[in-house]
């Protein structure tokens, strides 16, 4: 009877053991594979976290950054308008304020003074009595004279075979020939002295010529 029960106990016990050794190998088996998954979890996390950042730094730039896009682009406009401005600066306001009668080498414009239809190969430009001509381009003075049509003239020679005549300048000319003047520079002062322009009311009378051809003196001024 006692062997029975021994043998009893025996078999109980070594089934218990069985069993904890089963739960403790599954128990190293969940916890080996949950550390694996662990880890791989943390990578994937730690990758897409580096692609974050450096997505971030390409796309999105730091105030640094903005506060300098902002100059550059406020620098850019400056000289954007800056150009725009000079191009559409005019020499015109060298000899005076508008353009009263137009070069034309074809067809007849209208004389005030001589009540004639006529070409006019010259530019006839409104200016004030006693204003400032000022010279359009750095050139020498070729000749200073007296017109018998369009007054008090001054003759400027420029580079490549260019030569402008102002006309209707007040008789008091301080330069002489062979003085050399720069852009800007004053020639003389509007003075109306023509005799065949006078009813156009005061202004500047200038001929252009290239090579001596005449040309369009606006082309000059634009």
């Amino acid at each position: 009877m006692k062997k029975k029960l021994l043998e009893k106990d025996i078999f109980y016990l070594s089934l218990f053991i069985c069993i904890c050794l089963v739960a403790f190998g599954g128990i190293i088996f969940t916890n080996k594979n949950l550390n694996k998954l662990v880890s791989s979890k943390d990578a994937v996390n730690k990758d897409n976290e580096i692609n974050l950042v450096e997505n971030k730094d390409d796309s999105v730039p730091t105030s640094t950054e903005s506060k300098q896009n902002l100059e550059k682009a406020k620098e850019e406009n400056k000289t954007k308008e800056q150009q725009t401005q000079t191009k559409s600066e005019s020499k015109l306001n060298y000899i005076g304020t508008e353009v009263l009668r137009k070069y034309s080498d074809d067809m007849p414009s209208y004389s005030k003074t001589l009540d004639v239809w006529e070409i006019h190969k010259g530019l006839d430009i409104a200016a004030k009595d006693g204003a400032e001509i000022k010279s359009i381009l750095d050139g020498t003075v070729k000749s200073v004279y007296s017109d018998e049509r369009y007054g008090t003239s001054i003759e400027l020679s420029y580079a490549d075979g260019l030569t402008v005549i102002y006309s209707g300048i007040k008789e008091n000319v301080s330069l002489e020939k062979g003085d050399a003047v720069k852009e800007g520079d004053c020639i003389g002062y509007v003075g109306n002295t023509t005799n065949v322009e006078n009813e156009d009311g005061t202004h500047v009378h200038i001929e252009a010529y290239k090579n001596d051809k005449a040309i369009n003196p606006l082309s000059l001024l634009e």
